[in-house]
């Protein structure tokens, strides 16, 4: 009997798993980019954008992060947005991330994103959920 509820939790455990994992997917492909946003969304996240990349500049900087072809070519970070019904970041989801050649440390990803939850987002982003790159790549 102990050997059939352990197969059972084994299973019911690897099922759940399975169907997380097929929830995020969809989750992602469902969540339109940026660039497919309404005009007013699109260009109220672009001032905010710009003023995060002050941000940006100061992280790199206190990460001794230099920026170059010969060396670290990218930092950025994939990340689904999701604004509550009060303008405020409700959540993120991280999709993708890099620095130089490696994934971000929990550390720089909070860093990358503690500018946001104090931000008051325009009433046009309001309940919205959007894909957006933070951070730049060079072109190389």
């Amino acid at each position: 009997m102990k050997s059939y509820l352990i197969i059972i939790v084994f299973f019911s455990s690897i099922v759940s798993s399975y169907a997380q994992e097929i929830i995020k997917e969809i989750d992602t492909i469902t969540v339109p980019s940026v660039y497919e946003l309404k005009s007013e969304q699109w260009n109220d996240w672009k001032k905010i954008e710009d003023a995060w990349k002050i941000e940006y500049y100061k992280i790199l900087k206190e990460q001794k992060i230099k920026m170059s072809c010969s060396g670290c070519e990218s930092v950025f970070m994939d990340v689904v947005l999701s604004v509550d019904n009060n303008g405020k970041l409700s959540y993120y989801k991280l999709i993708k991330s890099k620095k130089c050649e490696m994934e971000f440390t929990k550390g720089l990803e909070i860093k990358f994103m503690k500018w946001f939850f104090t931000q008051k987002f325009p009433q046009s982003l309001f309940n919205t959920k959007f894909q957006v790159r933070l951070g730049t790549s060079l072109k190389c």
